[in-house]
């Protein structure tokens, strides 16, 4: 980065910052999980429940986050120094802050839709914090990265049923070795890709929900996630993008939440939304940084 971008960034407004530091971009694709979980625990899921819990979730993510770097400050003075808190554009105490606040509204959103979303909810905000306390040099780093998006499924699913179906619980599954996957590749950016096994697992949930398409756009959305991951896949094998294919990758996340709706029988509405969510990961995306 020359000395004019340093400038330029450390001249940045206040909102800018924190949007930089919550990595905003991926945050639609938070909006997508609660709609694909809560859709798969009951079609009748109330819009409010759902937007209720989304929000709370949103809050965990943004928490995880801005807490992220926190606990990474020395590590970017080094080698990203650009970043909110390093460069000095958001203290460390406000950040704090933010986590503290963050996650206790985040909570109080999940007890406000019930008492089982905010039990299911707790524990994720311990893997959260665990993530990313622990995530430098953790070779289990990926599963824990994972865990925390299979966790959103859940406490969405939780807050419209009673209990929780194979179909979610299978779903969740697949979402968690895609993301393994994603976050393995994401490390070829400092080293290389030692095994192909990560590719294998972004491509997964093409396979998975492969084995019963029930209708026209269940397939059409079946093709469009596997194009686009496999779009990903060859930016990072064949032109070695690593950053771009992450970037892709992560907004694929909402594409699989709308195949996800659109196999669980979910309507045009929640469909819809989480292809929003996908259109705005990917514009959001061109203007802050997701990584």
């Amino acid at each position: 980065m020359s000395s004019a971008d340093a400038l330029t960034r450390t001249a940045a407004p206040a909102w800018r910052s924190w949007l930089e530091l919550a990595r905003v971009s991926n945050t639609p694709t938070v909006v997508s999980n609660a709609i694909a979980g809560a859709m798969l625990a009951s079609l009748a899921a109330p819009a409010g429940t759902v937007a209720l819990v989304a929000a709370g979730l949103v809050l965990f993510y943004t928490a995880g986050m801005v807490l992220n770097d926190v606990l990474d400050e020395d590590v970017d003075r080094r080698q990203r120094p650009e970043r909110p808190l390093p460069s000095g554009r958001v203290s460390r105490a406000a950040a704090l802050a933010a986590v503290a606040g963050l996650f206790a509204c985040g909570a109080g959103l999940l007890a406000l839709a019930g008492r089982a979303p905010l039990l299911a909810g707790l524990p994720l905000i311990v893997l959260i914090v665990v993530y990313d306390a622990w995530h430098k040099g953790n070779p289990l780093s990926p599963l824990l990265m994972a865990g925390c998006r299979a966790l959103v499924y859940v406490v969405a699913g939780l807050a419209v049923a009673d209990a929780l179906d194979r179909e979610l619980w299978g779903a969740a599954a697949v979402l968690f070795v895609y993301v393994v996957g994603l976050t393995e590749l994401a490390k070829a950016e400092s080293g290389g890709i030692a095994s192909r096994w990560p590719v294998l697992a972004v491509l997964a949930p093409a396979a998975y929900w492969a084995k019963d398409i029930a209708s026209p756009e269940v397939a059409l959305l079946l093709a469009a996630f596997a194009a686009w991951a496999g779009w990903a896949v060859r930016l990072a094998l064949v032109e070695r993008r690593i950053g771009a294919a992450i970037a892709r990758l992560i907004a694929g996340i909402a594409l699989y939440d709308a195949l996800v709706v659109a196999a669980a029988g979910g309507g045009a509405g929640a469909v819809a939304a989480c292809a929003c969510a996908f259109a705005a990961t990917v514009a959001l995306q061109t203007r802050i940084a997701g990584s």
